[in-house]
């Protein structure tokens, strides 16, 4: 099938690689549909792109890769709605914001992952109640560095 997207041009997409979200997400409820490309440049960040909506595409993550004391209980309603059986059917990941020019400020959402049922590609955003984590975890340390590049982005160390 051929999407277009405001971020990538027109893509064509193999109907096996749609992700579908019968609820939606939150705040996208009526876009149910999506799939998802790497982010050029890195290695662990991807964009999940709307097949209906050409100007959303949200960044996430595989939180497990920046996070090592991360866990997540997916309530049990949950996994019998998205027909996960075993842990290895679900993928876990987490929607990422990059403030602009700032990308050493870049947060994730780590209190509302998108579980996706990998074997049917169905996918729901889940709100972890109770959950210590919040919806802004840096996700990359703060240090001199990160902050030289971030200058460097913006245009200030000119």
């Amino acid at each position: 099938m051929k999407v277009k997207t405001t971020r990538f041009g027109t893509l064509e997409i193999n109907d096996e690689k749609i992700i579908t979200f019968p609820t939606g997400l939150p705040g996208f409820e009526r876009l149910r549909r999506f799939f998802m490309l790497p982010a050029e440049g890195t290695k662990h960040i991807q964009w999940l792109q709307s097949v209906d909506k050409p100007e959303i595409a949200l960044l996430v993550i595989d939180p497990f890769q920046y996070f090592a004391d991360y866990s997540v209980e997916i309530p049990e309603p949950e996994l019998t709605e998205l027909g996960i059986k075993q842990s290895s059917d679900a993928l876990v990941l987490t929607t990422i914001t990059v403030p602009q020019n700032k990308p050493g400020a870049a947060t994730a959402n780590l209190v509302a992952p998108i579980v996706i049922n990998t074997r049917h590609n169905k996918a729901k955003q889940i709100i972890l109640n109770g959950s210590t984590y919040t919806t802004k975890h840096n996700l990359f340390p703060q240090n001199k560095e990160t902050k030289q590049q971030e200058k460097a982005c913006s245009g200030e160390g000119e």
